[in-house]
Order: structure tokens, then C-alpha cells, then sequence
């Protein structure tokens, strides 16, 4: 997140060459188009007039007039309206003073463009015809997935440096003032696709997009009785990361993009936003809490939790009312809506949030049992490590414990001043037991190596990760197997992508 301040010229009227200059300098910035052409050199043929950055230029400053990205306007602007200096900056070859002229320079960019989609392009999908479906699977390119992934890698490396360059354009007192603190959420791009036709038996002109739907996962189109969704749409899904400030504080910052990258609707959400967030991450910003919707929350954690901390951010998300309370638990601790916390853990505490929802208590009286809950909360001594998990301790352990504990001996001291457990409830939710060797002593472990995430209500009873730490000397009594090896949790957002998520409301 590094740049020279470039102050923003008056687009208002005709584009003039300042507008120009500054275009052409942000695709500069970019670093996209050398990049592009690169993968556009032939060694035979005639050489290709027009260049990339006089299109990614055209289309900018169309941009920043609020003018439709239309290339019949693109080509109107470069071979029309700009003046000769400003046209030898991007490198535009002449004129069009005619409408023949014209016909001929819009064949030039649209060409050009054309190249520019079929390098960063990762699908093997037809457009622009309708098909039968014996017509479309006849005409799908043969690719191999390594090749689409790499297609897709440069489509979203092209889209974020695009990006990038309009964050440099602050100064360092500007991005001085961001803290990290971000949102991720999820929008939909609107097709010209009408979808496939049941009636004609043909396919989408665009086949890439699909139903985006304002609820569940954005993929289902009725709801859990069969009833078909309203608020639905052909589209493709952006999934988008900006800037943010954490709750209260003054703004400091534009909310500015951060990051971006397009799928088909309902398309692993997780791993997509970990790419997203691992793009940012990469290019040198700050990272902080991370405010995201429901989608996040139902990702499976290899997918998302996991990368999002390994890459220190700090998710904030939100529970269905299925999965407030008690979430697992493992060596005695209660994973409660997204925290470990003591077993002590009275039972007012742990179904504040349910009691919020059902309009028992009010919003003073949650704020209270929520800090309330502050000492229960198991400690965290070390981590998140490289794959995003954390170690935590008892909070009834060290040289000032927070909770006393008549299990911890040394937590009974008046001088602790934390609230007393008297004893750890019976009438707790716990996993069934499991058989130990007969040889090997089972105590309490001290410490755990514990996953951050919930598992999702109606999944395996597996606890999460509950490898004592080195110091301990308890056994084991489950093993975690990790999803990826160390140290890049962050190579895991280029992962190919696992089967989609479950819905998630």
C-alpha cells in the first residue's frame, strides 16, 4: 500500500489530458498491461495495432466520468474526442473522421479486448449463443484445471492491481490513519442473461453466471417448503473487501476496496473471501477485525476461519438462532457462540444472546451478562501459529488468575478477587466418553491447542482439535489432523476449491 499522492483532475465536461494522463498512469501503476501483452506475443502474424493500455486506459477514464464501459464509447473516446497529444500518450494510432473509419477502429478495440478476456478468462464455457445442450457440451474448451486455475489467478491478479492502484493514490498520512479493520461481504454483478429457457430447451448466452438469490447461500431458488425465492436474479457473485473502522470510533479513512474476486453465485464462499483476504494481506495492508455475514460464518474453517486468522485477521460474524449457546466442547471447555470458556460457566451467561433474540432481557442487561462473561474465558498463550490455530489455558491458572477455582488450588487466594465457582455444572452438554488405556494417566490438561471455529449444528460430533499443549502432561484424547501443511495457510485461499458450503440460513 505504497504510492505518490496524485491529485484527482475535474472530470465534469469534455476528457481532457489531464484526465488522460491520469489514467494512463494509474494503468501504469498497475502494472497489468506489460503483463498482459506478454501473454499475448505471437512470434508470427501482423503485429496487433492497438495496445492494452490504450483500452484499459479509455475504459478508466469512462469510468471516472460515470459513463457506461461501453466500447463503442471507448472507441468514440480514442479516435474521436481526445486531442492529438493526449491521444499519443496511451498509444491510439490516428483517427476515425468517418463512419467507415469508425466501423474499423471499433473492430481494433473490440479485438483488443476480446485478447485481454481471453488471457484472464478461466472458463471453458461458450458465450454470446444460445445452445442446445448437445451444441454446448460440443463446444466447451478442453482445459485442464491447473490451466483454469491459472486463468483464474490472473483475472483476479489484473482486478486487484487495478484496485491497488486507486489505493495508492493517498497519501501516507491517509493510509496512516486505516487500523486494519475490514468488511467482507458479498454482491451481485447482474447479467444481460436471461438464464436457459425450459420451454425453447436452450442454454444461457452466459453461461458463467447463475441464480443469485438474497437469501440462504445465494444459490437455492425456494425455500425450505418449496416455495419459489423473489428476490432472485442471473448474475455473477463479486465478493468484495473494503476498508472499516471498529464500532464507535471517528472515521479516519474512506471506505475504500480493498479486494475482489468473481464466481458463480454460492460458489465456495469461504475459500473465495480467503482469497480475497490473502490478496489483501499480500499487498501490504493491515489487518484487523473482520466483519462478514452469515456465508462466513457456515464455511467449513479449512476453507475460511482458519486462513482468515492465519492471516491475523479477527472475524466478527453472527449466529443463526440454531447455533447460539453451547457449540462443542473438548477436554472440558465450552466453545460458546465463537469462545472458549470454562465449564463453570453459568447458565444465564451462556444463553444471553438466545435471551436477547426472544425479547427476555433487554440491551443493557445483555451488555452486562456479555461482560460478565470476560472471566470465564480461557486465556490465549500463544498463537494464532501459520495454519490459524491458537493454544489457550485454564483462567483459574497462572501468577493472576482471573476466576477462582476450588480446582486450582492456587487460584483461592483472596488476592485473585474474580469470581467463584463453586463447582463445575453436571447438567453440562458433553461428548460421550472415551475409553483410555488403563496404563496412562487422564487428568485435566492445563493448556489446549483448540480450533477458533464452531462446527455447524447437524455436522459430526468431532471436538475440535483438542491436542494438549508441550507442557501438559495429560493424554490426549484426540488427534487433529491438519488440512494443509505449514507454514502457508494463506497458499490455502489458491487452493483448488472444495464442495460448496452448506446454506447458511
Amino acid at each position: 500500500m505504497t504510492g505518490t499522492r496524485l491529485d484527482l483532475p475535474e472530470t465534469a465536461g469534455p476528457v481532457r489530458g489531464d484526465v488522460v494522463a491520469f489514467a494512463a498512469g494509474l494503468i501504469d501503476r498497475s502494472g497489468q498491461a506489460p503483463v498482459i501483452e506478454a501473454a499475448l506475443a505471437k512470434r508470427t502474424g501482423r503485429p496487433r495495432p492497438l495496445p492494452v493500455r490504450a483500452v484499459l486506459t479509455a475504459l478508466l477514464c469512462l469510468a471516472l466520468d460515470d459513463r457506461p464501459l461501453f466500447l463503442t464509447e471507448a472507441t468514440r473516446l480514442l479516435f474521436c474526442q481526445l486531442p492529438g497529444a493526449s491521444r499519443a500518450l496511451p498509444g491510439v494510432p490516428g483517427t476515425a473522421p468517418t463512419h467507415r473509419a469508425f466501423l474499423a477502429a471499433y473492430r481494433r478495440v473490440r479485438y483488443c479486448f476480446h485478447q485481454i478476456c481471453g488471457v484472464v478468462d478461466p472458463s471453458p464455457l461458450p458465450k454470446n449463443r444460445r445452445l442446445t445442450p448437445e451444441d454446448l457440451k460440443a463446444r466447451i474448451k478442453q482445459i485442464t484445471t491447473a490451466q483454469a486455475q491459472a486463468a483464474r489467478d490472473r483475472l483476479e491478479a489484473l482486478i486487484n492491481a487495478l484496485i491497488e492502484a486507486s489505493i495508492s493514490v493517498l497519501d501516507e498520512e491517509e493510509q496512516a490513519a486505516f487500523d486494519g479493520s475490514a468488511g467482507l461481504d458479498a454482491t451481485p454483478v447482474p447479467l444481460f442473461s436471461r438464464g436457459p429457457s425450459r420451454r425453447a430447451g436452450l442454454s444461457a448466452s452466459d453461461p458463467d453466471g447463475g441464480w443469485y438469490v438474497r437469501e440462504g447461500d445465494h444459490r437455492e431458488r425456494e425455500d425450505d417448503k418449496g416455495k419459489p425465492l423473489r428476490k432472485i436474479c442471473r448474475a455473477l457473485e463479486a465478493t468484495i473487501a473494503t476498508t472499516a473502522r471498529p464500532p464507535g470510533a471517528p472515521p479516519a479513512t474512506p471506505n475504500l476496496v480493498t479486494g475482489m474476486a468473481m464466481t458463480r453465485p454460492g460458489e465456495d464462499p469461504g475459500g473465495t473471501g480467503a482469497r480475497v483476504l490473502a490478496s489483501v494481506a499480500a499487498r501490504g495492508h493491515k489487518t484487523g477485525h473482520l466483519g462478514c455475514d452469515r456465508a462466513c460464518t457456515a464455511a467449513l474453517p479449512e476453507r475460511f476461519h482458519l486462513p482468515a486468522r492465519a492471516l491475523g485477521y479477527r472475524p466478527v460474524m453472527d449466529y443463526r438462532a440454531d447455533q447460539l449457546g453451547i457449540q462443542a466442547s473438548t477436554g472440558g471447555a465450552l466453545l460458546v457462540e465463537g469462545s472458549w470458556y470454562c465449564p463453570a460457566l453459568p447458565e444465564p451467561l451462556t444463553t444471553a444472546t438466545a435471551r436477547l433474540r426472544d425479547h427476555d432481557i433487554d440491551r443493557p442487561a445483555y451488555a452486562t451478562q456479555i461482560a460478565a462473561r470476560a472471566p470465564y474465558q480461557l486465556n490465549r498463550k500463544d498463537g494464532p501459529d501459520a495454519d490459524g490455530y491458537e493454544r489457550l489455558s485454564c483462567p483459574a491458572l497462572g501468577g493472576h488468575p482471573g476466576l477462582m477455582c476450588p480446582l486450582r488450588q492456587a487460584s483461592l487466594s483472596p488476592a485473585t478477587g474474580g469470581p467463584r465457582c463453586s463447582s463445575h455444572r453436571k447438567n453440562r452438554p458433553r461428548s460421550a466418553p472415551r475409553p483410555r488405556s488403563p496404563s496412562l494417566p487422564a487428568p485435566a490438561p492445563a493448556t489446549a491447542r483448540t480450533c477458533p471455529t464452531a462446527p455447524l449444528p447437524g455436522r459430526p460430533a468431532t471436538p475440535p482439535c483438542g491436542t494438549p499443549s508441550k507442557a501438559s502432561t495429560a493424554t490426549p484424547k484426540t488427534r487433529h489432523t491438519k488440512h494443509w501443511p505449514s507454514p502457508a495457510a494463506a497458499a490455502s485461499a489458491a487452493s483448488p476449491p472444495s464442495p460448496c458450503s452448506p446454506p447458511c440460513c
